[in-house]
């Protein structure tokens, strides 16, 4: 059935709009780290949810406390992983680069599909030089690489030194 020109015009537009307001939908592809350049992770939380919502397995690194996250979110599935100094489960040591390394290993052992969202870099930078920082990106983007996942990376692009922004960028897709 085709559409008469009006209507499809009027159609086009909905889309044109739906997309200025709530973003275009990014399909994640296996195998990539995506960036997202922002204040606060709201455009990489959208694409977060979009990626779990299409059957992708959840893991949230992040500053903010767990619960907030999950109050926020109201996604109990998703396993939220805190960076903090306080000890406990599901709480990394922002100092222990290695530790978050291996959580991250063993998550994308589980299982194909793996969809992680990692907001607190400019935290990991206060607590580590930037040399560390990259070298725990570059592991990080090779296992999502050899495991068919997806890293999106949420950055406030003001925390950083050009150089060290161009770094970052030269091995992950943009998401504006």
């Amino acid at each position: 059935m085709r559409l008469p020109w009006p209507l499809l015009l009027a159609f086009e537009e909905d889309e044109l709009l739906k997309d200025l307001l709530f973003g275009k939908k990014q399909d994640l592809e296996e195998g990539r780290a995506y960036l997202v350049k922002e204040k606060k992770p709201e455009r990489a939380l959208a694409v977060f949810q979009q990626a779990i919502d299409a059957g992708w397995r959840p893991l949230y690194i992040t500053r903010q406390h767990p619960n907030h996250v999950i109050r926020r979110r109201g996604n109990k599935d998703i396993r939220v992983v805190w960076l903090s100094t306080t000890l406990g489960r599901d709480y990394v040591d922002p100092h222990n680069l290695n530790s978050l390394s291996n959580l991250i290993g063993t998550f994308l052992n589980e299982g194909a599909r793996a969809a992680i969202l990692l907001d607190g870099i400019e935290y990991l930078m206060i607590n580590n030089d930037f040399a560390r920082i990259l070298h725990f990106l570059e592991y990080v983007n090779e296992q999502i690489a050899l495991r068919q996942a997806a890293l999106i990376l949420s950055v406030d692009e003001r925390a950083f030194e050009a150089k060290e922004l161009a770094y970052i960028e030269r091995n992950t897709v943009p998401i504006e």
